[in-house]
């Protein structure tokens, strides 16, 4: 009898050793996830990522592809059929000028405003995210855009130093699984990347104020998290989760495309990160 008395706080015991038992992602990020799962919360309620693309208009009247595709991004990977559907259509009609030597995305578009053209980068994310509408979602139609753009060759990362940053992260990113190794070269040389280097110059990427920082500090989160490296990707989620905080206290928000990145980065660390944490 008294050897039966053990038995059930050895079962407790073997229960919990099963639930903490993680593995070293999960560890690592562990400190990091009530924080990281109130700001996706927060960033979620404000980000302003709708079907309806003139709700992105900036202060000067324009809608940026800058924010327009990681927002088509987000939607298709959130299975937002109608909405994702509806700003494509917006990206077909609004966002695109055809002419004889093919199709162009414009860099941004308001009223009566000429046509710029967007550059290599931005198409390309606009191409990630027609390329997640038809995987994800079956949307023919973004199957048939995406095969018809024509970002032409990219050239060497411009402009300010986290502009410089994101582009590098992104083609990083995009090749991770065939090279590893440039991924994990990335993120040793980024290790004192903060944020505010930008500050003050203009962005290449269409990125405003801090947007840069986050949309950096998002993908470098990423990037750790792809070439599983625990201590990289805590390192640089902690990072964008401090300049998240300001604007959680002061009811700010980023744009939405700054908004969709980061949230993309919440979403894969929630995916990894302790279960537990989910459980109502």
């Amino acid at each position: 009898m008294r050897r039966l008395r053990w038995l059930p706080v050895v079962a407790v015991a073997m229960a919990c050793a099963s639930v903490t038992a993680r593995g070293p992602m999960q560890r690592a990020l562990d400190p990091s996830m009530e924080r990281a799962l109130r700001a996706e919360t927060y960033v979620r309620a404000v980000s302003g990522i709708t079907g309806d693309a003139l709700r992105f208009a900036r202060s000067d009247g324009f809608v940026y592809l800058a924010d327009v595709a990681p927002s088509l991004r987000h939607l298709g990977l959130a299975g937002d059929t109608a909405s994702y559907r509806r700003l494509r259509r917006f990206v077909e009609t609004g966002m695109i000028e055809r002419d004889s030597s093919g199709v162009h995305p414009r860099r941004r578009v308001r009223a009566g405003a000429p046509t710029e053209r967007a550059t290599p980068y931005a198409v390309g994310r606009l191409g990630d995210a027609l390329a997640i509408g038809w995987q994800s979602l079956g949307d023919t139609a973004s199957a048939v855009l995406a095969a018809s753009l024509r970002a032409g060759e990219s050239p060497e990362p411009a402009g300010s130093a986290t502009d410089q940053l994101v582009e590098r992260c992104v083609t990083a990113l995009a090749s991770v699984s065939t090279d590893a190794a440039k991924g994990r070269r990335l993120l040793s040389s980024s290790r004192q990347f903060r944020g505010g280097e930008s500050a003050g110059q203009a962005s290449t990427l269409d990125l405003r104020g801090s947007d840069g920082d986050l949309v950096a500090l998002a993908c470098l989160t990423r990037l750790g998290l792809a070439v599983k490296d625990p201590d990289e990707t805590v390192r640089f989620l902690d990072r964008m989760l401090d300049l998240l905080a300001p604007l959680q206290a002061r009811s700010g928000r980023p744009d939405p495309g700054a908004a969709a990145e980061v949230l993309q980065a919440l979403r894969e660390v929630r995916a990894v990160g302790p279960q537990y944490y989910l459980t109502p």
